[in-house]
């Protein structure tokens, strides 16, 4: 027993130090969500108050979202203990990432308790699984909403066996809290809820799950309140808000050979018909060898490194056996995972994005099941463990390499690591050009002033210029202070004296900077050598 404590452990510590390690650098870049979950965690910090002025919020106002704010509140005790930086906005996720190893061997052991191996393999195989290492690396809110998820399922399964309520009212709260933390959670929580419910029917005691169903309710409430003028947002991420043009419709009418909506139109060419097979799409996207082994999140390389799988490819072998197995066996658990598995991609199947990694990330759980199942069977044998073990090194120690060495060649830009050097350069000039205009093209620029300044809250409060949205996003901070965040027009604007201008190399394009007055300050460049942004100063 001490021995396996001892091995328990040790793979705890790995799993976080791989977690920790150059926490702040790698990701290469600090993403706008990221900036801002920091900066509203220092605005609470400063004043108890978010930074458009509202106090303690649960849902938080930010530009293109609204956010579920338990993340930002996590994030409040690392940033008093280690200031406002990328490692202390970061630190939430790796913590609870590391914690989450733990709890899904809990829950694994829980579910097949005849198989201490499988439970095992569980831990070790989420320690170094890519799809929870990156996304235990950013500030994600959905990693800290899985942990939430797999610790509300291991508690209501212990709450079968357990005598006291308490389990059962720990799982509600634990289930509760995944919609304070991330949107994907309002589709996949109740679903899993009820997914339970049905599978484990016949073992409720009906009388005892009232307290814990208020306790939901209690929670669910608020986060119904605070959405209440979401519904733009919400219509923006829809898939159903994306319809065909009406050219589109009428040259398929057109093809058809007819004038008008017919028979064939309404059989086979309905927007229904269309969005049902996007919705499919984008579904099935999540469960191809593209998306798991080849490339995951190809549509951003913010939820995914270049050209890397969220499973190692040599994980395939094990995943088919653990398949193979839970398709034979009619056990509560196997529906479970197998339940799980499917309801894991809708989140993601219904939204605009052709595929995400991010909405999907609770389909990482039933994968690393399937493959510690496949490997408790493979590692019964010492050639098995052999041939699996080898190759799996050599993937593991590629992936690191790959993540650490070149991830941000392919990735800066798209991880706007422009933003923390070019504020740096504005620090830096700011007695001298205290008038500074700031190009908008890489998006949000304000937070960014915001976060690496660490801008008086109670300041920044009084001198937000925020602009309103038409297409029912939230808006954006165009200005506070002597800060402007828009299109930099340079014919227009270089009349200005005592001014500084960071823009891209079209915005501010070198033929037009050799004249008096203009300093050229600095070039930011990515990884790659490609401009990302340019600043100037105006005596």
């Amino acid at each position: 027993m001490k021995r396996f404590q001892l091995f328990f452990l040790i793979v705890l510590l790995a799993g976080l130090s791989f977690r920790l390690i150059s926490l702040a650098s790698r990701p290469f870049g600090f993403t706008w969500d990221e900036a801002a979950l920091g900066y509203n965690a220092y605005s609470l910090l400063q004043t108890g108050r978010d930074e458009h002025g509202q106090i303690a919020p649960i849902i938080f106002k930010s530009f293109g979202d609204y956010k579920p704010g338990l993340y930002i509140y996590f994030t409040v005790l690392p940033t008093a203990v280690f200031g406002l930086n990328e490692f202390s906005t970061r630190l939430p996720s790796a913590v609870f990432g590391t914690l989450m190893l733990a709890v899904i061997y809990v829950l694994v052991r829980r579910l097949f308790p005849k198989s201490a191996a499988v439970a095992v393999a569980a831990l070790c195989v989420a320690a170094v699984n890519p799809w929870l290492l990156h996304f235990s690396r950013g500030a994600w809110e959905a990693n800290l909403s899985l942990f939430l998820t797999v610790l509300g399922t291991t508690l209501f399964l212990r709450s079968r066996t357990a005598k006291s309520n308490w389990w059962t009212i720990a799982s509600a709260c634990a289930f509760g809290l995944t919609l304070w933390t991330y949107q994907g959670g309002k589709m996949f929580t109740p679903l899993l809820i009820l997914t339970l419910g049905l599978i484990y029917f016949k073992q409720l005691n009906f009388r005892r799950l009232l307290l814990p169903a208020v306790v939901f309710l209690c929670l669910l409430i608020p986060v119904l309140v605070g959405a209440a003028g979401q519904s733009g947002r919400l219509k923006v991420f829809s898939v159903f808000s994306y319809q065909r043009s009406s050219d589109y419709v009428s040259q398929l009418l057109q093809q058809d050979g007819t004038g008008g909506k017919n028979w064939l139109y309404y059989l086979y060419h309905t927007e229904f018909f269309d969005q049902l097979r996007g919705v499919a799409q984008r579904y099935l996207n999540h469960l191809s060898p593209r998306f798991l082994f080849l490339e995951g999140d190809w549509t951003n390389l913010r939820h995914a490194e270049y050209k890397q799988g969220y499973l190692y490819l040599v994980d395939l072998v094990p995943l088919l056996i653990g398949l193979i197995y839970l398709l034979r066996s009619r056990s509560r658990s196997t529906k479970l995972i197998l339940a799980w598995m499917f309801l894991a991609p809708l989140p993601a199947a219904f939204s605009r994005d052709l595929v995400s990694g991010v909405r999907s990330l609770p389909l990482v759980l039933p994968l690393v099941v399937l493959i510690s199942l496949g490997l408790a069977e493979i590692f019964k044998s010492r050639l098995g463990r052999v041939i699996y073990s080898l190759p799996a090194l050599f993937l593991m120690v590629y992936f690191g390499e790959f993540y650490f060495l070149h991830a941000h060649f392919y990735a800066a830009d798209q991880w706007v690591s422009a933003y923390r050097p070019a504020v740096q350069v504005v620090s830096a000039h700011l007695a001298e050009y205290p008038e500074v205009y700031f190009t908008d093209q890489l998006g949000q620029p304000y937070i960014f002033i915001l976060y690496y300044l660490r801008y008086d809250p109670a300041l920044y409060q009084k001198q937000a210029v925020f602009e309103a949205s038409a297409s029912g996003d939230v808006g954006r901070v165009t200005g506070f202070g002597n800060f402007h965040f828009q299109p930099i027009f340079w014919p227009q604007l270089r009349g200005k004296t005592q001014t500084m201008f960071i823009g891209g190399q079209y915005e501010l394009p070198e033929k037009d900077l050799d004249f008096a007055g203009v300093n050229r300050l600095s070039d930011i460049i990515y990884p790659n050598g490609s401009l990302a942004l340019r600043i100037v100063g105006l005596n």
